[in-house]
């Protein structure tokens, strides 16, 4: 059996934060309090936590910060949606791993909070790359250079790849999250469904009426609801209409939406009049949790629609159907994993509209039927979501992270890196032999960081380059990882580097370029650097165009960006009659994604043709630290 852990450090908001993640950590708290000490850190902003126990400990982020030290060996969860809320915790998830619970599949909006929504092209444009690769170049710079972004790019580009590859340990709702994660090669993916909310034991259905009454809700007629933010992934333009033609039938209902309105993202308030709804809609704004719970034991039934998913699952949902209410769900996604009895799941197909307004009418009509599947999903929900199951499950997955005692200075790929005084480099080249050696362009130029933890030495000539790392660069024997230009990708293969340092010869790219490019990056971690050093023969034989700028090209199809690039010959002796033939082309790059093309642009052969590279990897085995 697994221990918990006596400690945890949470990064989560809690109420009276208006965030359902909030509220549904604010209910896992006592459980964990059993047995854990329980530390939780918020924003720097965050109003002053409410209903929270004692015995907890708050810190904001500044707060811990300060003293980030105490709590390197304690293990870290972090709950990640898509909302501002979550955004202060990234710097920190992305250089400390730890159990990342991921409540929204798609996370474009977090990401995007850090940077174009603050005018940052550049770095969306990065977070893009970090994501997609070469491929995600081109988007940012669509973006940059037009002004273009889909109207559907953030339903479509999840943008999660940098969170979930910097996790130790992943923790999601439902196995349509859990396979999407794993399928970008992640080991270690938990599935704990959605508790059922322990204050909803306070509220009972057979006070409906009573209810009624207090929220001023008709008492004669259907109550329809709609709980939640209001916005457009919703559907409630479609259940607006299909209501609209029941009405024009002779059915009459209230139709609540008991949540708050996101007016820049979609005026509700404008296909309610053209609806000609206005009569049988209420729109509360935003509801404390009394009115929340009232609103909803008030209603006879829930629509719940999410087109398109972004892999959330609903506490709403979850409450709902516990509560003994019949819900109406898309069937896709997370939603698709309800049992068939126990909702009424609508396929995402050319007669959604219509099929909607069919399980309406009947709905509202039918009372024996809404009620048989809301006691359906009342006992699946009581069999299969108990809080007290899967607090339980967080803190066993806890247990489980590996005591990692180390900070990086990693935020979303922009990692510090220190490199030598220019005067050092030159004293000592004057005082060494091994200057004269080959290939000394690289350390010239001083291009590779003196602060990893550990370095991938490829070449074949180890003795030249172990060197120049321990005398000039001061790196430890047992700092340096040495392998071959042939079989680097399998030497290697035990670990993820933090940087690398690579000496070979054009020819060796010149069979398949961003093959041998790829190799590289599948034993460099995300952030690490690369140098690369070239040799440039006189005649070579290959199909592709093998030039500087190709080869930066291939190194963003391989998933790098360029940071710099020198060339040159090395050692001119002037009394020679003859040119020099040893020029050298150095590239210094940093490992941006996982994705690669296989097929760029510059290969000229038709569409690219991007693979995901991070299944070749256990997360677990990872040098020194996270540079997600």
């Amino acid at each position: 059996m697994i221990d918990v852990p006596p400690q945890v450090v949470v990064f989560c908001p809690l109420p009276p934060k208006p965030n359902g993640i909030a509220d549904y950590f604010a209910e896992q708290i006592p459980y964990f309090s059993k047995t854990t000490k329980v530390t939780v850190v918020v924003e720097n902003t965050h109003p002053t936590p409410k209903g929270i126990s004692a015995n907890v400990t708050v810190l904001h982020l500044e707060e811990y910060m300060w003293q980030q030290h105490k709590y390197a060996s304690v293990p870290h969860i972090y709950h990640v949606g898509n909302n501002p809320d979550t955004q202060y915790m990234l710097p920190v998830l992305l250089s400390k791993p730890g159990l990342v619970v991921v409540h929204d599949l798609n996370l474009h909006y977090l990401i995007d909070l850090t940077n174009l929504s603050q005018g940052d092209k550049s770095g969306y444009t990065l977070a893009l790359q970090n994501n997609y690769g070469e491929s995600g170049v081109v988007i940012g710079q669509q973006l940059s250079k037009f002004g273009w972004k889909g109207k559907f790019m953030p339903h479509e580009l999840m943008m999660n790849a940098s969170i979930i590859s910097a996790a130790e340990r992943i923790l999601v709702h439902s196995k349509y999250s859990a396979d999407k994660i794993a399928a970008l090669g992640h080991k270690h993916v938990k599935i704990v469904p959605h508790h059922f909310s322990p204050a909803a034991r306070h509220y009972q259905s057979k006070l409906k009426m009573q209810y009624r009454g207090e929220l001023g809700l008709a008492g004669n007629k259907p109550v329809i609801t709609s709980m939640g933010f209001i916005a457009k992934a919703k559907q409630i333009k479609a259940v607006l209409a299909a209501l609209s033609d029941l009405k024009k039938q002779g059915l009459d209902f209230t139709y609540v939406l008991a949540g708050q309105c996101k007016p820049h993202e979609y005026d509700v308030y404008q296909d309610i009049a053209d609806s000609g709804l206005s009569d049988n809609v209420i729109v509360t704004g935003f509801l404390n949790e009394d009115e929340f719970f009232k609103y909803m034991l008030a209603s006879d039934f829930i629509v719940n629609l999410r087109y398109p998913t972004g892999g959330e699952s609903s506490g709403t949902l979850t409450r709902a159907m516990g509560m003994g209410l019949c819900c109406v769900v898309v069937n896709i996604g997370p939603f698709a994993e309800l049992p068939d009895d126990c909702a009424v799941k609508l396929e995402w197909d050319e007669n959604f509209n219509y099929n909607l307004s069919n399980e309406l009418q009947k709905l509202i009509s039918d009372r024996h039927y809404r009620v048989q599947i809301g006691k359906n999903a009342q006992k699946w929900v009581e069999r299969t979501h108990s809080i007290n199951v899967t607090a339980q499950a967080y803190l066993h997955e806890a247990a489980k992270l590996q005591d990692n005692t180390s900070f990086s200075a990693s935020a979303l790929n922009n990692r510090l890196f220190d490199y030598l005084p220019e005067q050092q480099i030159l004293d000592w080249q004057s005082k060494n032999t091994i200057s004269n050696d080959a290939c000394n362009l690289w350390w010239q130029a001083n291009l590779l960081p003196t602060n990893v933890t550990a370095v991938a030495s490829i070449s074949n000539n180890a003795v030249h380059h172990n060197s120049v790392l321990t005398s000039l660069l001061g790196y430890a024997h047992d700092q340096i990882h040495t392998a071959t230009l042939n079989d680097f990708n399998v030497e290697l293969s035990e670990n993820l580097y933090p940087a690398a340092v690579v000496e070979g010869c054009l020819s060796d790219l010149a069979v398949a370029p961003v093959k041998w490019l790829a190799n590289l990056n599948r034993v460099m971690a995300i952030g690490a650097k690369l140098v690369l050093s070239l040799h440039v023969p006189h005649k070579l034989t290959t199909e592709y165009s093998l030039e500087r700028k190709t080869i930066k090209q291939l190194l963003v199809a391989a998933g790098f960006s360029v940071d710099k690039s020198v060339a040159g010959p090395l050692d001119i002796d002037m009394n020679l009659d003859d040119a020099p033939n040893a020029e050298y082309w150095v590239f210094s790059a940093t490992k941006r994604s996982w994705m690669v093309n296989k097929n760029p642009e510059v290969y000229n052969n038709g569409a690219s043709e991007l693979m995901w590279l991070y299944d070749k990897k256990e997360r677990s085995n990872q040098i020194g630290e996270s540079n997600a």
